[in-house]
């Protein structure tokens, strides 16, 4: 059976009010995913949706809405200027970056020399950041080890470009640079 919005969205926020580094709110999580039926990947990436940005959190996991030509380009314009001092001068000519856009989503690639054979090269996945307009708001997106783009949980609401900027270089957890 397929579970409705608002289903998700109570089951997330519910979710996300556990302290699962207890062993009470451990043990309560995993109860509450069996119970849902969704999981505990699933449960878990709802809420950390939710604790990332509340309901928009949750909407914008399936939010595919083109975004408007002109907000996207002056996110583009600062997205580059900040890839653009990421990487020293003397490292410019092997590492570089790919921007790709689609729909409400801006995906940002890593280009390097692959490491066991640096005559090819290869595009990591390490950023994505995704415009809602229903709140004008944007999402930030890391690529967790199995290719699934996953709501970062930011130190700092994040509302803007620059807000998501700010959070990608702030990253203690190394979520989008390893």
């Amino acid at each position: 059976m397929k579970m409705s919005f608002s289903e998700k969205y109570l089951w997330a926020k519910k979710a996300a009010m556990l302290n699962i580094d207890t062993a009470k709110g451990y043990e309560e999580f995993h109860k509450m995913a069996k119970e849902s039926g969704l999981g505990t990947r699933w449960l878990t990436y709802y809420a950390n949706a939710y604790e990332a940005a509340g309901e928009s959190g949750l909407k914008a996991l399936t939010y595919r809405k083109k975004m408007p030509v002109q907000i996207q380009a002056q996110a583009l314009e600062k997205i580059n200027e900040y890839l653009s001092n990421r990487v020293p001068v003397h490292l410019r000519s092997e590492i570089g970056f790919l921007v790709k856009t689609q729909n409400n989503r801006i995906t940002v690639f890593e280009k390097r020399p692959l490491f066991s054979d640096t005559s090819k090269e290869v595009c990591i996945e390490a950023v994505q950041i995704r415009y809602t307009d229903f709140d004008k708001r944007w999402h930030l997106y890391w690529m967790r080890k199995f290719h699934i783009w996953w709501p970062y949980i930011p130190e700092q609401p994040v509302y803007t470009i620059d807000d998501s900027i700010r959070e990608v270089k702030g990253d203690i957890w190394g979520c989008f640079w390893g």
